[in-house]
């Protein structure tokens, strides 16, 4: 999700494209990634399983490395777009600022 002009460069209307590309972004990796990851240990932790009756610990074990994976990249595009959104709240501050 990087980009490679620096935000600070950017006017206010490409820095709120880009935060919402970025959100867009992290919806789908949350429909993509997250929701069949979590699905997958879910379906695997149920009493009537549909995959198997027993699954191996290690099976287990993959699903719940992958649903952590998943949220700790989850996690780094969150931060990423807290950013973003604070570099626009302190745009729109200056600009404000700068028009009275």
């Amino acid at each position: 999700m990087a980009i490679e002009r620096p935000t600070r460069r950017m006017t206010l209307r490409q820095q709120l494209t880009h935060a919402e590309k970025c959100s867009r972004d992290l919806i789908e990796h949350f429909i993509g990634t997250v929701l069949p990851n979590v699905s997958d240990i879910r379906d695997l932790s149920r009493p009537v399983r549909r995959r198997s009756h027993y699954p191996t610990l290690v099976a287990i074990h993959n699903a719940l490395r992958r649903v952590q994976q998943t949220g700790q990249e989850t996690l780094s595009d969150l931060e990423y777009l807290q950013e973003q959104l604070q570099e626009i709240r302190e745009h729109a501050r200056r600009e404000r600022i700068n028009r009275r």
